[in-house]
């Protein structure tokens, strides 16, 4: 198995409400359009969502719903590379929204800082 399909049985949807975390209703519909998407098909899907709509958070989520075996995440900048690395190495958000629990081991991480040059190197 791997870390999302092992992981995905304690994975859960709650929606933010005004006095409760939990995920936006942009997310929970852009993290079940990718896994109805994937439910027939296997061509590369596209989510497209504003700034600061939590993103990152249903990029992270659609691992677990779709149980992903291994994630690779291309970034346009080494800023958002990082910001995206720190947030799949602790899942805060996802722990602050309640879609995990706060016990949940996160992932490893592996981040390229070069140009991979090589089939060695991947």
């Amino acid at each position: 198995m791997s870390y999302f399909s092992d992981a995905y049985p304690a994975f859960r949807y709650p929606l933010k409400s005004d006095d409760q975390a939990g995920l936006r209703p942009a997310q929970l519909g852009a993290i079940h359009a990718a896994a109805a998407h994937f439910v027939t098909r296997n061509d590369p899907g596209v989510i497209t969502m504003p700034t600061g709509s939590g993103k990152t958070a249903v990029l992270i989520a659609a691992a677990f719903v779709l149980r992903a075996r291994r994630v690779l995440i291309i970034a346009p900048s080494r800023l958002v590379r990082e910001q995206i690395a720190e947030e799949v190495s602790t899942l805060a958000t996802l722990k602050r929204a309640g879609a995990l629990a706060e016990d949940t081991p996160a992932p490893r991480v592996h981040t390229t800082k070069t140009r991979i040059t090589s089939a060695e190197a991947w």
